[in-house]
């Protein structure tokens, strides 16, 4: 095998290759027939081919492009049914299509950026609402911790308070006893003077008797 047939075989590999990869459309023509050869009087492989219908490029030859159809059919083409763009036609469709769909991605957009604003909304009003119960659960523990300090105030009052009143019941206690003592002693002091009253009644109702009679026999002397 001879180098430039070696060297063709390798330039037609590669443009097999770059042709098998390229899209070609319909033209502005309205209806195109693939058929099997490179001749109009060939047989139709595919008809009703619409313009903008994409196709993918097999060969190129003679004026006459093979291709592979949606549908997967292969056949041949002239070139002048055939451009490397899409139509004018199919491209305001397209961009149609493109526009729908930007305003569908608008309004969705529009639809996400309103409920995420609704969310912000809420968590802000959450969190408006958190910081009052966090103010009021503050305000509380104030509360709690200034009637603590009051209670261990108290506590402590009442430990002086119950030291004092140990204390008053302790002189009273005392003062009971010298009151119960003293009470004894006044009624000791009491029995004596009513024992020497009586005693002294006693005395003085033997003596008086006693007295008047010697008065008696000394004025009957005289």
């Amino acid at each position: 095998m001879s180098k430039k047939r070696i060297i063709s075989l390798i330039v037609g590999t590669l443009l097999c290759t770059t042709a098998h990869s390229a899209t070609v459309y319909i033209s502005d023509i309205q209806f195109v027939a693939i058929r099997e050869g490179q001749d109009n009087s060939t047989r139709a492989v595919e008809r009703g081919l619409k313009s903008g219908t994409p196709l993918q490029l097999i060969e190129q030859s003679d004026g006459y492009t093979k291709v592979r159809t949606p549908s997967g059919n292969e056949g041949w083409v002239a070139d002048y049914f055939l451009s490397e763009d899409m139509v004018s036609r199919d491209q305001i469709l397209n961009l149609q299509s493109r526009l729908e769909q930007s305003v569908e991605d608008r309004d969705s957009i529009a639809d996400v950026l309103t409920t995420t604003q609704q969310t912000v909304q809420e968590l802000n009003n959450t969190n408006a609402s958190m910081s009052e119960e966090n103010d009021a659960l503050k305000q509380q523990l104030e509360e709690a911790s200034e009637l603590t300090k009051r209670a261990q105030i108290i506590v402590s009052q009442n430990s002086d308070v119950s030291y004092q009143i140990e204390s008053l019941k302790q002189q009273a206690m005392n003062a009971t006893a010298q009151l119960n003592a003293l009470q004894n002693t006044t009624e000791q002091k009491w029995f004596m003077i009513g024992v020497a009253t009586l005693l002294g009644g006693l005395f003085l109702g033997i003596s008086l008797p006693l007295m008047r009679r010697k008065k008696n026999n000394t004025g009957s002397w005289s």
